[in-house]
């Protein structure tokens, strides 16, 4: 049973199993770009996060370099915890 279909003003008919199998490659192609998108997206938010630590981490370095050539020492969380 083929089905009729209308497309830029041209008639033709639609084999349903071609239908289906254009939906399933469709429907594939579509969830393998959400899945690289999210990958993208993921990685993209990892290396965010570790420029984030490593600015950090030089903040403390310098500032805990400016205390010590003053004489003073930067509290750290061992510190706090005895």
């Amino acid at each position: 049973m083929f089905r009729r279909c209308l497309c830029s003003g041209m008639e033709f008919q639609i084999d349903p199993e071609e239908e289906r199998k254009i939906l399933v490659k469709e429907k594939k192609a579509s969830l393998e770009n959400f899945n690289s998108t999210l990958k993208w997206h993921t990685l993209v938010l990892r290396k965010k996060d570790l420029m984030r630590k490593k600015a950090e981490e030089k903040k403390k370095k310098v500032i805990g370099q400016l205390l010590a050539s003053r004489g003073l020492e930067l509290e750290t969380d061992d510190d706090e915890a005895v």
